[in-house]
Order: C-alpha cells, then sequence, then structure tokens
C-alpha cells in the first residue's frame, strides 16, 4: 500500500513475512527457534511489534489480519505513539478469524502508530530510569559481563558491603523480552529507594533487571541473539553462543543468593493462565531448616489473594541450576499477567517482593550456601534422593518418547 510504510527499525520490532491486499496488511509472526529441552517444547513465538506510518494528508484505515494457528488469541492490543514509550492499551477490537486474528487501525494524517499484541517496554527507557535511581546514591549499578552484542549486563546492588549475616535476595527481570515483566523489577527498585527503604537495613538486596539485552533490541521473545532461550536452556559453561548465562552465573559465584525471584509475565494467554509462582519441590533444597524455609516462603505468597502456585521442575533450567549449585530458595519463574494492567503488575510486584521478605527468618538460613561458596556440605542423603527425584522425573518422559506419545 503506497500510502503506508512499515516501520521496523526501533528497539522490539518483530514481525514475520507480510503482504498488502489493498488495505489490508496480512502478517506472519517473527519466528525464532522452539526450545527442545528435558523432554519438553518451549515455543515462544507470540508477538509482534512495528510502526505504520501514513504517508499522506489524508487519515487513512488499514486493517491487519495476523496469520497464526494454534496460538491464543490476544484480549488486546498494545499501542504508542513513539517506539521509546511503554506501550499501552488500546480500544481496537479483535476478531477472531479462521486464520487467526484481525483488527482495525486508523492512522491520522502523516502519523506514525506502533502496535504490539504485548505490553512493550523498550530497553533504553528501563536503563534510564535505573541510571536516574543510582544517582540516588541508595544503589550501585554493576557491569557483570557483555552479552553476545556486546550490550553491557548490569545489576544494581543496594548495599556497599556484603554482609553475611544478613540474606542476599536476588532480584530479575527481562529473559524473555517480550514479556513486560521489567515493570517488576522497576517498581520494586523505587519502593526499596523510597518508603520501603527500611528493608535494606535487614537485607542485602541486587536487582538484575535484564537479564537478556539484545532480546530487546532484535525483538527476540525468548531467545537471545544467538537463539538460545537461556531460560530453559541454562548453558552457563558455553560464552561463546551464550554469554549472558555464562556471565550470569560467575556473578551468582561472586554474590550467592538466599532467594532468587525472577519476574516473567503472561501476555497473549488470557484467562487461560493465572499469576503467582512456580515452586520447587522441597527435596531440590538441602538441610531441614532451608526446606521448611522455602515451604514457609511458599506458604506466603500463596496467600496472595487471586494468585495460583505450580510446582516446576526442569532440571536443564536456570532456577535448577542455581538451587542445585548454591541450595538458593528460588522462585523462578514468578508470573504477573498482563491483563492486571502496569498498576496492578506494579502492585503485584511489590506485594510479591513483601510478602517474603516478611515470611524470611534469616536464622534459617545461616548456614544455607553449599561449599565452596558457603559452608554447608550437601549430605550422601540429601545427594542420593535428589538424584533418585531427578530420574523420576526423566524415566516417564523418556518412555514416552519412546512409544511416541
Amino acid at each position: 500500500m503506497e500510502n503506508i510504510s512499515i516501520v521496523k527499525q526501533h528497539e522490539g520490532h518483530s514481525l514475520g513475512s507480510y503482504r498488502w491486499s489493498n488495505n489490508n496488511l496480512i502478517c506472519n509472526l517473527q519466528m525464532e527457534p522452539l526450545v527442545y529441552i528435558d523432554y519438553e517444547t518451549h515455543d515462544y513465538n507470540l508477538h509482534f511489534n512495528f510502526g505504520l506510518q501514513n504517508n499522506t494528508e489524508q487519515a487513512e484505515q488499514v486493517t491487519i489480519t495476523m496469520l497464526q494457528t494454534n496460538k491464543p488469541v490476544p484480549q488486546i492490543i498494545w499501542q504508542s505513539g513513539s517506539p521509546n514509550h511503554r506501550f499501552t492499551k488500546s480500544s481496537l477490537i479483535i476478531e477472531p478469524i479462521p486464520e487467526g486474528y484481525k483488527f482495525d487501525i486508523n492512522i491520522p494524517s502523516y502519523g506514525v502508530i506502533y502496535l504490539s499484541n504485548t505490553m512493550w517496554s523498550p530497553l533504553t527507557p528501563i536503563n534510564q530510569r535505573f541510571h536516574e535511581l543510582e544517582k540516588t546514591n541508595l544503589l550501585e549499578s554493576i557491569k557483570y559481563g557483555l552479552s553476545a552484542n556486546q550490550q553491557d549486563l548490569l545489576a544494581y546492588k543496594l548495599f556497599e558491603k556484603r554482609d553475611l549475616s544478613r540474606p542476599l535476595i536476588c532480584i530479575s527481570s527481562g529473559s524473555h523480552p517480550a514479556e513486560g515483566d521489567t515493570i517488576a523489577t522497576i517498581a520494586i527498585a523505587e519502593w526499596l529507594t523510597t518508603s520501603g527503604h527500611q528493608y535494606t537495613d535487614i537485607f542485602d538486596i541486587i536487582i538484575v533487571p535484564i537479564l537478556n539485552p539484545d532480546g530487546f533490541i532484535i525483538g527476540t521473545n525468548g531467545c537471545n541473539t544467538n537463539g538460545i532461550n537461556f531460560f530453559w536452556e541454562f548453558l552457563n559453561n558455553e560464552p561463546e553462543i551464550c554469554p549472558e548465562a555464562y556471565y550470569f552465573w560467575e556473578f551468582l559465584k561472586e554474590f550467592p543468593p538466599n532467594v532468587y525471584i525472577d519476574f516473567h509475565s503472561y501476555s497473549t494467554q488470557g484467562k487461560s493462565k493465572t499469576f503467582g509462582p512456580y515452586v520447587k519441590p522441597s527435596a531440590l533444597y538441602c538441610g531441614s531448616s532451608v526446606k521448611d524455609a522455602a515451604q514457609k516462603l511458599a506458604r506466603s505468597l500463596q496467600t496472595i489473594p487471586g494468585s495460583k502456585a505450580q510446582t516446576m521442575f526442569s532440571p536443564s533450567s536456570m532456577p535448577h541450576k542455581i538451587t542445585q549449585e548454591f541450595n538458593t530458595i528460588t522462585f523462578a519463574k514468578y508470573h504477573l499477567h498482563q491483563r492486571m494492567g502496569e498498576s496492578g503488575m506494579r502492585e503485584t510486584a511489590l506485594l510479591t517482593i513483601q510478602k517474603i521478605m516478611d515470611a524470611i527468618d534469616p536464622s534459617q538460613l545461616q548456614d544455607q550456601i553449599l561449599s565452596p561458596y558457603g559452608s554447608l556440605n550437601k549430605t550422601i542423603i540429601d545427594n542420593f534422593f535428589q538424584k533418585c527425584f531427578i530420574g523420576r522425573y526423566y524415566l516417564p518422559k523418556a518412555i514416552k518418547k519412546v512409544l511416541g506419545f
């Protein structure tokens, strides 16, 4: 269509092949590798992000048809007048069709509108917000490595020197760029540097808002620039193809956390998904006091109204490896949901971290971290039961694969 140009040069742009049929723009989603790991398949090919520019003096209406099969139809289209701002909820009406779904958009004279089926948050303003918070001198940035495309990997600590008598809480987001979960880490950082500052007298806290900066720039849904979805396939020993995992792992060796929470968010899944944490079976933790503490924290999170906990165990995933190496209590993922809206996501993230902090008994975590990073040695009994648990996980999945299920 001569009057309309497609804009795909901004951070996070994501659009597959497309064609025009009069004023109908027919699009495919941009595809990235599926994750085949631990006898499971993870498909993150869900989202689009592009702009439409009207090159005429007349307002133009465009019908956008998104082609997809076996994927959820979004309930919301998000839009922005600038690619450098978080996209906001539109009032566009989405019509499911056999080929996928479609919606109409009006573009004013010489106007540009950016569209997505997710609450897109660009990288640049996220970094700018944390740089602003750093100027308060209440948090300090740590460059812990470089991404595959040479972007800085940044963490922010809210302590001067590690106090080993205090539990260390690590909070992260941004491994799956399209999910909008950085709303959580921004909200928590703002709160901890203002009205929640008293918690920094009890805990040492580290925030890692962007685990996958390249994905935010090139517009992937779940992968780094080399096609690695390192949440599920945590290649912490392969710096050439997944430096994001490698450097984060080295950073955790320097600062092994007592508790780790990694925020994610549901987007297009709608009412089929409920917000809440992934929790680990207590058998995967070492030491009775740590097992008790993990169960106590999980129960605390389950008191958040409307939330639903899920048992998560994937031996190749980032949270499993963190727990196995350090004995860290992990809630990774903690899923928010975009249907909450920005304010609801912020409020839920703050309630989640307060629940965790209020439920922690530091005495239960004094001898938590495994050797050589801490004083705890894994017992023969813990080692035996954990290996049995992993075997029990793999065996039925392997049998199903052999039988063709």
